[in-house]
């Protein structure tokens, strides 16, 4: 018992000590809110990334090289799991938009299909628009409708849906160009017939959608029926690599089946890399307070050797003055720790609030949508990687501290009464 005893003295007895259970809580604090954040900012792009994509993407050789294609839905409905097919052709366009061009992809849908496996109709919804609008057709030529990204239509400054007037409005016309079967172009007016918003900014500056059947007269694969993949969604994506393998066994080595992770792998890695060395970077604030830790006890022991010198003398154990220096970086480690938990969680709930505070008062965001592209800072907690944060600082604690325990076990009573 005396061993807490003497060292809770040794910790109040220094003010010192107050700032070895800062720097702690500093570090733990910050791994906590960064993490946090990396956390919410890995979901939300997962979730942004799927809603452009389907759960499964069944391709063949060529970009539109799916001549099959409805025989090849058919045998995809068959298989466990699978809940909806839509066919779309995509490509390369040139558009122009009120006299100036842009490049851009279309992406050919049968709207309601396309509702079905993926998010297109939440896209759509915000501005009035349904799936069907898609398929309306325009004056006395008929002209088709299309949809465009809300940024490939921003005229200024704005919000779609406080400043409509920011953007080409619906009713006007855009004409888009493209390669015809290789060695032709392929020119056709549309009509913009609504807006989509799905919060991925390169999604919503580069695409267009259009029919699918206009999409097949453009680049000359109406007469061979052909399509550019098939979207496939599922009714549990835990399934996705199970049901893959099963479609690629199935359909053979002329097509490529993929799931949306697969075709955005690359970028997955690198957000996931950009986590792992952010958090590894991080910790060496916790290792820096280490060795703030291993500063102030080892002069406590030099300042306490008198001390030290009588407990040895009344019958202190070697392995109880090591004790006592132990749990001086435990109790640091500790309790600096648990403080840095309870600011790094108040923050990431609060962080929204205080960035409006500092916008406010500074005029300066931290995270500006314009760039991210979050109405929001989206965080998540992750209650595992807390308790390993809050393990790896207390651990830290105790083995920074185990060099000036082992200075002050080592120290021979008689030396140190001998001039006292």
């Amino acid at each position: 018992m005396y061993k807490l005893f003497v060292s809770l003295r040794y910790l109040r007895s220094r003010k010192i000590s107050f700032f070895a259970i800062a720097g702690v809580a500093v570090g733990v604090m910050t791994l906590i809110v960064v993490m946090s954040v990396m956390n919410g900012f890995d979901q939300e792009l997962r979730s942004r990334i799927r809603g452009t994509l389907a759960h499964i993407v069944i391709l063949k050789g060529g970009m539109y090289g799916l001549e099959d294609y409805k025989q090849v839905i058919e045998k995809a409905k068959t298989f466990e799991h699978v809940t909806a097919c839509a066919p779309y052709v995509e490509g390369p366009a040139l558009i122009k938009l009120r006299g100036r061009k842009e490049f851009v992809y279309f992406k050919g849908v049968d709207p309601n299909a396309e509702a079905s496996v993926g998010d297109f109709e939440s896209y759509i919804t915000p501005f009035g628009n349904r799936p069907d609008d898609l398929l309306k057709t325009h004056g006395e030529k008929n002209t088709a409708s299309t949809f465009g990204g809300t940024e490939l239509l921003r005229l200024g400054q704005g919000e779609p849906e406080k400043d409509p007037g920011s953007f080409i409005q619906n009713g006007e016309q855009v004409v888009l160009v493209t390669l015809k079967e290789w060695d032709k172009i392929s020119v056709k007016a549309f009509v913009v017939a609504g807006k989509f918003k799905s919060g991925m900014y390169d999604f919503d500056k580069n695409y267009v959608y259009i029919p699918l059947a206009i999409a097949q007269e453009l680049v000359g694969s109406k007469e061979k029926d052909a399509v550019t993949g098939i979207s496939v969604k599922l009714d549990d994506y835990r399934y996705a690599n199970q049901v893959r393998d099963k479609l690629q066994a199935e359909l053979g080595f002329e097509y490529y089946v993929q799931t949306w992770e697969d075709a955005r792998k690359t970028f997955l890695t690198a957000v996931m890399m950009e986590r792992r060395v952010m958090a590894f970077i991080l910790f060496f604030i916790i290792v820096v307070a280490g060795f703030n830790i291993l500063a102030i006890l080892t002069m406590i022991v030099l300042e306490k050797s008198k001390d030290i010198g009588v407990l040895k003398a009344l019958g202190a154990t070697t392995r109880g003055i090591m004790s006592i220096f132990l749990l001086n970086g435990l109790l640091i480690g500790s309790i600096g720790a648990s403080v840095g938990v309870a600011i790094g969680l108040s923050i990431v709930f609060r962080i929204n609030w205080l960035e409006n505070f500092l916008y406010n008062a500074t005029g300066w965001r931290p995270f500006p949508p314009e760039v991210y592209y979050f109405n929001q800072i989206p965080t998540v907690v992750d209650t595992g990687s807390i308790i390993f944060t809050a393990g790896i600082a207390i651990a830290s604690s105790v083995v920074f501290s185990v060099y000036p325990a082992l200075r002050a076990a080592r120290l021979d009573p008689v030396e140190t009464l001998r001039y006292e």
